[in-house]
């Protein structure tokens, strides 16, 4: 497995074969407190169970195993799993984050790390995500887009107990 390395400040990284890869990066303010938006990130049968029924299964623990698992065609799946490298609650998660065996036949070999900070802003909350060091030919670096959709929706559902209205939802 070869993981790219960092070439620049602007979050661009150099792999084999010289591919050149982004890093996901984003910020959003949340017009609530650091713990309800802890919360409704990390704990069961919140935002992740509204908005694609799924939850974290973890323990939380540097080292230990952290899945985001939910149901797909009458089944439990996981969709995405790996390990806990930073936890401080209520303040931060980081992951490695690979996905879930119905994705890709070679999803142990594909992996990235995903690192989300929690700071009070007054009555308010900024959240920042970072989904970065993808391995190389890894489809889920295309997916990372996704994180905005799932930060706005996190951000509606926080301040209006609502998920937006969009299609496929």
């Amino acid at each position: 497995m070869n993981l790219c390395h960092r070439v620049d400040t602007n979050q661009v990284y150099l792999c084999e074969n010289n591919i050149m890869l982004m890093d996901f990066y984003t910020e959003m303010y949340i017009n609530a407190p650091t713990e309800k938006v802890w919360a409704a990130f990390v704990e069961p049968d919140q935002f992740f169970m509204a908005f694609y029924q799924a939850n974290i299964r973890s323990t939380f623990k540097i080292g230990e195993r952290i899945e985001y698992v939910g149901m797909y065609q009458g089944q439990e799946t996981v969709h995405i799993y790996r390990e806990i490298l930073e936890y401080e609650k209520g303040k931060l998660l980081s992951y490695t984050d690979h996905p879930g065996p119905m994705y890709r036949e070679n999803h142990g070999e594909l992996q990235s790390r995903v690192r989300v900070t929690f700071e009070p802003m007054g009555q308010s909350t900024r959240l920042t995500l970072t989904n970065d060091l993808f391995t190389e030919n890894n489809p889920m670096q295309e997916e990372a887009q996704q994180w905005y959709l799932i930060l706005s929706n996190l951000k509606t559902w926080v301040e209006s107990g609502n998920l937006m209205n969009l299609p496929n939802q």
